[in-house]
């Protein structure tokens, strides 16, 4: 696949709704906690629990940039029947920043790993979104005993020309400055992922036929990402290195791959489905009713 879906996003010419926005809202049901690891402190959001519980624990993997505050509308979802974890990736979120700027997604993978020590928990089966489908990859290779069933919800095939371009432009270093520019730059940052893939190409060929999400989930994204704005780019570039396709065959757990159309990841979905022809496959329609995604993973991570 070339640089990537400019002519297939330009064709999605349909007015289509704003796409479901995440749930964002405060829920006494879903607890908030720290864990001390070597970096500092590590934020996570939790329910359910493990006691009497048929299932195993659920690990949830947030997309870049952000945090688990994009994770609570799921995590409400599915801890009726379990223990469920979303972490922020570390350099992300609540959580400290990576031990240095040259990192991999080996680091955030071991990075779990040290976090389910500290929870005393063996084994989980695992949710990850775009940069957290990535992290998944690496645990699922390097420690198999440690994850049971996989969902991959939009992960990335970048052909070597677009990763390289990527690398180059898509998190730049952002300095606070006395004028305030960095407050304008970060509320364009979040306000352009959702207008155009990638986000800093602003033409008719890069356009998406998505809608914004709501001023409070634009408001909430900005927040999230001046928390991070120093470490925000260090899980980008690591994502943006890594080789999806070398480690994908080497995948032996039971893994669900899915995307919905309104996510430009959503193009390599197939390329992806070949590398893991085990696994089943799932392309939601645009307009595709929340709860059938939900019905989706539920089916898989219960079988």
């Amino acid at each position: 696949m070339g640089l990537l879906p400019a002519k297939a996003v330009a064709q999605q010419s349909t007015p289509a709704a704003p796409p479901a926005p995440p749930d964002r809202s405060p829920d006494q049901s879903v607890d908030r906690g720290f864990l001390r690891v070597s970096e500092g402190l590590i934020h996570y959001r939790f329910a359910g629990t493990q006691e009497n519980s048929a299932h195993l624990p659920l690990y949830m993997a947030h997309a870049g940039p952000g945090s688990s505050l994009s994770m609570v509308g799921l995590i409400k979802q599915f801890s009726d029947s379990r223990l469920t974890i979303a972490p922020d990736m570390l350099g992300n979120g609540d959580s400290a920043p990576p031990a240095s700027e040259n990192t991999n997604m080996l680091y955030y993978a071991e990075c779990v790993v040290r976090i389910l020590d500290l929870l005393k928990i063996d084994r989980i089966d695992f949710y990850g979104s775009h940069t957290g489908a990535q992290i998944g990859c690496e645990l699922a290779v390097k420690w198999p005993d440690r994850v049971r069933r996989l969902v991959f919800d939009g992960l990335p095939l970048f052909p070597e020309d677009f990763k390289q371009q990527l690398l180059a432009n898509y998190a730049p270093k952002v300095e606070p400055d006395e004028f305030g520019g960095h407050l304008l730059w970060t509320w364009n940052f979040v306000r352009d992922q959702s207008l155009y893939w990638p986000h800093y190409l602003h033409d008719a060929d890069h356009r998406l036929a998505n809608g914004l999400p709501s001023p409070r989930d634009m408001h909430l994204g900005v927040v999230d990402v001046l928390k991070a704005l120093d470490t925000y780019r260090i899980a980008y570039q690591a994502a943006f290195a890594q080789n999806v396709a070398d480690l994908l065959p080497r995948i032996k757990s039971p893994v669900l791959l899915m995307a919905i159309e309104r996510d430009p990841l959503h193009f390599y979905l197939d390329d992806v489905a070949r590398l893991l022809p085990r696994a089943q496959k799932i392309l939601f329609k645009r307009a595709a009713n929340p709860n059938d995604r939900i019905a989706a993973i539920r089916s898989f991570l219960d079988s």
